[in-house]
């Protein structure tokens, strides 16, 4: 089976040669070209190159578009950080309250940079992969746009204190992600990942769940001609599971490092996809074998789950992270194949 096949088959619920992976490589294919961070996140040839080379060497099923969410609020005048180490983040932000925001034109997608340096990263990459390996959008969803454009803390005063200024600008923001997430389908996409931090309860208060945020994520996805997958963002997302269970066109959940896989399928039963639980951003700290390690317990406790795909959960997975602890989340997936086998 290619890896096309293989999420496929777990899509379908059907037995594959050997588990699916995912890595939330994007910032490390720049270590394995050896290219420059500015270039890397600004030319989507450069960065198509880093995933072609994650592909190469580590063999993921499942390769992603920049997870340089930075650049949607840049889309909107933020103004970016240069990065050194990390992805670019926001380091001013475009308008300083939701109800400034409210002022702000919403980005062209097909003609602005930071956009197009998104899609063309897809485009690059479905035309290299086509009929091998999926390509996933990484895009935010409608209730976590305003963090980089206004920042959190802007954004968490306008949902506890100002709801009607809240809903007016999700009501705003709504139809750009709408036209990028059918943008970034049409350029190639096989999925889209997103995060949804602000319609957690963990964030936010239950009300504000309930009223605000997952009315309008559920409205924004219903938009969405194509498969969505939820990711956890940094949040406990395991405790709140069952407010996201049943929104449109979702069909998997990548939970935290540490949460429970077998509590997270006995929530969401058969049917979605569950990713998880690797801690990307903690890659660098170990040593392969306790990667290792941890890779033949999260799979032992899936092996009759054809639904569930390993996955690095988090933030990138870091650039001096050794290529051997990568290589051995490989190993681990092909030895569970043999175990099937």
């Amino acid at each position: 089976m290619n890896s096309l096949e293989r999420v496929l088959a777990a899509l379908q619920n059907r037995p594959a040669d050997r588990p699916a992976f995912l890595l939330n490589a994007g910032l490390y294919g720049s270590r394995l070209t050896g290219a420059s961070l500015k270039d890397h996140y600004t030319d989507p040839a450069v960065y198509a190159e880093g995933q072609m080379a994650i592909r190469e060497t580590f063999s993921p099923d499942l390769l992603v578009s920049p997870f340089a969410l930075a650049g949607l609020g840049a889309a909107f005048g933020s103004r970016m950080s240069t990065p050194h180490r990390q992805p670019p983040n926001v380091a001013a932000f475009a308008a300083p309250s939701a109800e400034a925001a409210l002022q702000l034109p919403l980005p062209d997608v097909d003609s602005h940079p930071q956009i197009l340096y998104l899609r063309e990263s897809i485009r690059i990459l479905a035309k290299t992969y086509a009929g091998q390996a999926p390509v996933i959008g990484l895009l935010a969803s409608p209730v976590d746009l305003p963090p980089l454009i206004i920042g959190l803390e802007a954004w968490l005063d306008a949902l506890l204190f100002q709801p009607d200024t809240a809903r007016a600008l999700l009501h705003r923001l709504s139809p750009f992600f709408v036209d990028l997430g059918k943008a970034m389908l049409s350029d190639g996409a096989t999925a889209l990942a997103l995060t949804a931090n602000l319609a957690n309860r963990f964030m936010v208060p239950a009300p504000v769940v309930e009223g605000l945020g997952l009315p309008s994520l559920a409205q924004a996805l219903g938009e969405i001609p194509g498969p969505v997958i939820l990711h956890h963002g940094g949040c406990p997302l395991l405790a709140h599971l069952a407010d996201f269970m049943g929104l449109p066109n979702t069909v998997g959940y990548v939970v935290d490092a540490g949460e429970e896989l077998a509590a997270a399928r006995a929530l969401l039963g058969p049917g979605p996809l569950l990713l998880g639980n690797l801690g990307g951003p903690t890659l660098a700290g170990l040593r392969p074998e306790e990667v290792s390690a941890l890779c033949d317990q999260a799979l032992a406790q899936r092996t009759t789950d054809p639904q569930f795909i390993l996955a690095t959960s988090g933030a990138d997975i870091p650039l001096d992270t050794p290529p051997a602890c990568l290589q051995a989340i490989t190993d681990a997936v092909c030895r569970a194949g043999g175990a099937r086998s």
